[in-house]
């Protein structure tokens, strides 16, 4: 019997690895028309016509109204078509003309009023780029640290001057940075520091030996002595992911909430313990997650249900529940060992360790 259970579970766990991830099925319940609203995303109205709405470039790929599939307009009616193959595909039914920007020799322009609907909600994982990174412990402790501040205060905020221990710091505009959690795998390897970006540094012209002044602003905390400094990087242009695609043969795990919560769910942002060297951005997986094992016995119960003595004899009884799809995720920053995603969707709770593979 439980020889039995584990195949099955085995089963259902890569069944999603045989299936032809080229078939894009509409869902039963898909609308005719849609009309595009204020606050949707590209990814909504997707999920209105597809099991799987990454596949959003292959419905409107042949449509010659939508030149760019992204940019689609509140206001803008949607119809579903099915052509002479069977295929689906989506119409564009625009009434008025949109307003465009007109540039010249004259420098004459037209303001844009109405804005594209973005690809996905970017307002709520915009903050993480350049401002939440994975450092090497190397990385990490080689930044300049804030060691105090000219009014001697242990706790430093907006337009205070903060000494660091850096002499002669490039001018120029920083991060100020906290570790916010180490990140191991499930083999208990260390991958990297989750790093906070608590406020903004600019630094100033060096004067004084073994140490440099920083003037600080933007703070989302109250920023302390030991924080780090780290230079600013260009922002990152999230609007411009839009080369979105299904993961093939990754495979990893949810090793972190980056908000550190013990569950996650839609639109929380996770950290999955596959690097740059196996993904980009843009890659959709699958979120696969196991329930409680169950002890078959007289009286049956969770296995988290039993005390240790009773775990210890029931071994041989304990019949472990299969890994079933409970949601997905997008991929939005790479680094060395892990990468942040995004929760596009989920059915239940996530717990750290699911799996990531396939969707």
């Amino acid at each position: 019997m439980l020889n039995n259970l584990l195949r099955l579970s085995l089963v259902l766990l890569l069944l999603p690895f045989w299936a032809h991830a080229d078939v894009i099925t509409l869902k039963e319940n898909a609308p005719r028309t849609y009309v595009v609203k204020h606050g949707d995303t590209l990814w909504d109205i997707s999920n209105l016509f597809l099991h799987k709405p990454w596949y959003w470039p292959q419905i409107w790929r042949t449509n010659t109204q939508i030149i760019n599939p992204h940019l689609i307009f509140p206001g803008d009616e949607l119809r579903l078509t099915i052509n002479a193959a069977g295929e689906p595909f989506v119409d564009l039914i625009r009434g008025e003309k949109k307003p465009y920007l007109v540039r010249s020799p004259s420098a004459s322009q037209i303001n844009k009023a109405n804005q594209p609907i973005a690809v996905l909600p970017w307002h709520e994982i915009e903050p993480y780029f350049n401002q939440e990174l994975v450092l090497s412990e190397k990385q990490y402790s080689e930044l300049p640290s804030i060691v105090g501040s000219t009014k001697g205060t242990e706790y430093f905020s907006n337009n205070d001057l903060v000494l660091v221990n850096h002499e002669k710091l490039p001018l120029g505009d920083y991060q100020v940075v906290r570790k916010q959690q180490s990140l191991f795998n499930a083999k208990s390897e260390f991958l990297g520091v989750q790093i906070r970006h608590v406020a903004d540094g600019q630094a100033l012209a060096p004067v004084l030996p073994k140490q440099s002044l920083v003037t600080l602003s933007s703070a989302n905390l109250e920023v302390k002595r030991g924080d780090k400094l780290l230079k600013k990087a260009p922002n990152a242009i999230t609007k411009a992911m839009t080369d979105v695609t299904a993961a093939i043969e990754q495979r990893g795990n949810i090793i972190a909430d980056v908000s550190q919560y013990q569950l996650s769910g839609k639109f929380s942002v996770v950290v999955i313990d596959v690097g740059s060297s196996n993904i980009k951005r843009g890659t959709v997986m699958g979120i696969y997650q196991q329930g409680a094992a169950v002890i078959d016995g007289e009286s049956p119960k969770y296995l988290a249900e039993a005390q240790t003595i009773e775990k210890l004899f029931a071994e041989s009884d304990v019949l472990p529940q299969p890994w079933l799809k409970v949601g997905e995720l997008l991929v939005f920053s790479v680094f060395d060992k892990v990468s942040y995603a995004l929760v596009t969707r989920s059915s239940t709770v996530i717990r750290k360790g699911a799996i990531v593979a396939k969707p």
